[in-house]
């Protein structure tokens, strides 16, 4: 989309952030958002960024790479402005950096809730890719938030 900046996440983008996150549905009820964000912020904040239009931030990307492989995270996009060009941007940027860090292999992973964005991803050359993913929630007490 023409006008959209891209730029590393700063703090007092956090408001905006969480909302675009609350839009476009990407919250979940184990996880806190904000905290998400001050952990970000002291893990590599310089792979996380916004896009913002006319200085509103309305989409986002989070990357990490841990000299293996890289991984895409937290993209989102506000419902209003989905199916513009704004996801595709923020994915070259999380690509781009990616490479200027050598990575040669990007992952990502859908929840299956939100299965409607896999034809997204296959657009911008993502495969689905037959794995097992494994997780496991470790409790941490909020005062460690």
């Amino acid at each position: 989309m023409k006008g959209l900046e891209i730029r590393p996440f700063v703090i007092e983008d956090t408001d905006q952030v969480l909302e675009v996150w609350s839009l476009a549905g990407i919250t979940t009820p184990q996880r806190n958002p904000r905290a998400d964000l001050q952990k970000k912020l002291r893990h590599s904040p310089e792979s996380f960024f916004v896009g913002s239009l006319d200085g509103k931030v309305v989409a986002t990307v989070m990357v990490g790479y841990d000299g293996h492989r890289g991984w895409i995270y937290a993209l989102a996009v506000k419902p209003d402005l989905q199916r513009k060009g704004i996801g595709r941007q923020m994915m070259e940027q999380a690509e781009s950096w990616l490479r200027q860090q050598g990575c040669l292999r990007v992952k990502l992973q859908v929840d299956e809730p939100r299965g409607d964005v896999v034809g997204f991803y296959k657009k911008l050359g993502y495969e689905v890719q037959p794995l097992v993913s494994m997780a496991k929630w470790f409790r941490v007490s909020e005062d460690r938030h």
